[in-house]
């Protein structure tokens, strides 16, 4: 959940018995985020020292009677809240640096409603200027991807065999500038352009493109006091040539809608929408809808730690040919809180 959708293609070198890593994976993060959603850290001390200038409350002038007035007045303002804490996690290009792990289980692939896994990271690393103008990268890096193949797809397998194989997946490479605008009513305005890189990395041809991508990406989002919505989208071609691999031309969108509840909890629409422009009319979209739930965690004794983590059900309204009807995606995501991402006059 910048989660991928993987495109599944004929012909793969290997295959084997390889559930056994991605049900790990996904096993640490549901227990982990269950632990951590069970222990109530909310009531952990809030950040240290790190204040929102935006919200300081106007300090009154006293005069001292006794004329001491040299005495330095103590640090003004309160703790960061929990809506303000809220709203630096969940903008994806609020200028905070995260580490998102996301576990994505596929069903109903066809033939015979099969399944596939996906482990990706997708860190995020921020330099910010003066005036609210940031440069944020974002790598994508899917660890482990195992994907099913049917039979005869495999020269390595009978055919009368079904099988799956699993590797490493494309990674993809994203550079935007950023600029923040204060608006009304305690409001923020993201817009970002930049370019996005799509290397053939995966370790089998049955788990990638293995094309080189490259394409602009946009970026907008809107911060407000509950809600937070951001939206990336881009389009992507492939460059050079690559033997018989196909040509690619995609419309790829990843939109974030939050609604923060009491006590750190949130719900959340975070669908990835996807257009191949090379597949024929009527089987190009993927149209995820569906709804998540999650809750924002302070660490105790470690206010420039924060912890986010959620679980999200979708159900494919639109999708190819190939693609698949449902998806679960439990993410965790570790990042480092910093109020300054709101200081933009």
């Amino acid at each position: 959940m910048m989660g991928t959708h993987t495109t599944f293609r004929k012909a793969a070198r290997h295959s084997g018995r390889v559930g056994r890593p991605v049900r790990l994976a996904a096993l640490f993060l549901l227990v982990a985020a269950s632990v951590l959603l069970s222990k109530g850290y909310t009531r952990a001390a809030p950040l240290a020292e790190e204040t929102l200038p935006a919200q300081l409350p106007e300090q009154e002038e006293s005069v001292d009677p006794a004329g001491a007035d040299d005495v330095p007045a103590s640090p003004p303002g309160p703790s960061v809240s929990n809506l303000v804490f809220a709203r630096m996690a969940e903008n994806p290009i609020s200028g905070i640096t995260r580490l998102p792990v996301l576990n994505a289980v596929n069903f109903g692939i066809p033939p015979k409603d099969r399944v596939a896994y996906s482990l990706v990271l997708a860190p995020t690393i921020p330099v910010r200027f003066k005036g609210g103008w940031k440069l944020l990268t974002r790598t994508t890096i899917p660890a482990v991807v195992t994907v099913p193949f049917g039979a005869g797809q495999n020269p390595m397998t009978p055919v009368d065999v079904d099988g799956r194989t699993t590797g490493f997946g494309d990674m993809g490479f994203e550079v935007l500038g950023t600029k923040q605008f204060r608006g009304k009513k305690g409001q923020f305005y993201d817009l970002g352009l930049g370019p996005f890189v799509g290397a053939p990395s995966a370790s089998d041809d049955f788990l990638g493109r293995g094309r080189w991508l490259l394409g602009p990406e946009i970026a907008m989002g809107i911060t407000a006091e509950r809600w937070v919505t951001v939206l990336l989208a881009r389009n992507e071609w492939s460059v050079g040539k690559a033997g018989n691999r196909a040509d690619v031309n995609q419309l790829w969108m990843q939109y974030f809608l939050f609604y923060n509840l009491p006590k750190l909890f949130y719900l959340v629409y975070e669908p990835i929408i996807t257009v191949n422009w090379e597949r024929q009319s009527g089987d190009r979209a993927t149209l995820p809808i569906g709804i998540g739930f999650g809750r924002h965690i302070r660490v105790p004794k470690r206010p420039r730690l924060g912890l986010t983590t959620r679980y999200s059900g979708f159900y494919n309204a639109l999708r190819t040919d190939q693609g698949a009807k449902w998806q679960l995606v439990a993410t965790l995501v570790f990042w480092k809180p910093n109020p300054l991402v709101f200081d933009v006059k």
